[in-house]
C-alpha cells in the first residue's frame, strides 16, 4: 500500500443498509472504465457487498476488471487511472491490482486481476454464492454489523477481523460450486 493511502484505510467505518441504487452506480463506473479500456477489459464485473441485494456494506462500490496479464500495467493502468483513480496497491503475486479514488470521496475500488487468477474465482465464486443463499447473507450481515461496532474507528482492524468467516464462507461456497456445476465460465 503507498503512504498516501495507508492513512486513508483507516477511520470512520460507516457500515450501511443495502442500496437499490448501488447497481446503478457499478453499471455507470462500469461503463466508463470500459470506454476509458476498450479490449484491454476482457470482463467487468461487480464484486463486494454491493453486488449482494440485501447485504450491508459500506457505501463504496467494488468492481473487477479481467485483463489478459494484469503485469502488463502499460496495457491497462493509464486507462484506469484515467477515471479518477490511483494505485493503492499491488499484489504480484496474487496478481491482482487495487486503486481507489485519487482525491475523495472513495466511490469506488477498482480490482484488476488476470483472466483466470485464483483472484478472480475467489471473488466471483463469493458474490455469486451468496446471491444465491440468503441465510449466509444474514449470517455476514450480522458478523459485519457486530464488527463494525467494535472496529468503528478501525477499518483495517474490521477487514482482518471478518477473515475467518469469509473463509469459512468461502469454504461452504466451494462445496456449492461443486455441487451445481459453477466455474466463473459458466456464470
Amino acid at each position: 500500500m503507498t503512504a498516501e493511502f495507508a492513512a486513508d484505510f483507516g477511520g470512520p467505518l460507516d457500515l450501511v443498509d443495502y442500496d437499490q441504487g448501488w447497481p446503478a452506480k457499478f453499471a455507470y463506473y462500469r461503463d466508463e472504465l470500459a470506454d476509458a479500456l476498450g479490449p484491454a477489459a476482457l470482463r467487468i464485473e461487480h464484486i463486494g457487498s454491493t453486488a449482494v441485494p440485501g447485504l450491508a456494506a459500506k457505501n463504496v462500490i467494488d468492481i473487477l476488471v479481467i485483463v489478459p496479464d494484469e503485469h502488463d500495467q502499460a496495457a491497462y493502468r493509464p486507462a484506469v487511472e484515467s477515471t479518477g483513480m490511483a494505485l493503492a496497491s499491488r499484489d504480484p503475486a496474487a496478481t491482482w491490482s487495487f486503486y481507489r479514488p485519487s482525491a475523495p470521496p472513495r466511490t469506488r475500488h477498482v480490482h484488476v486481476t488476470s483472466r483466470g487468477s485464483s483472484h478472480e474465482r475467489v471473488q466471483l465464486l463469493f458474490v455469486d454464492f451468496l446471491r444465491a443463499h440468503d441465510l449466509a447473507v444474514d449470517a455476514y450481515a450480522q458478523v459485519k454489523r457486530r464488527l463494525a461496532i467494535r472496529f468503528a474507528d478501525d477499518r483495517e482492524g474490521y477487514t482482518r477481523a471478518k477473515t475467518d468467516f469469509i473463509f469459512d464462507m468461502l469454504d461452504r461456497a466451494e462445496q456449492w460450486a461443486d455441487q451445481c456445476g459453477w466455474s466463473v465460465e459458466s456464470r
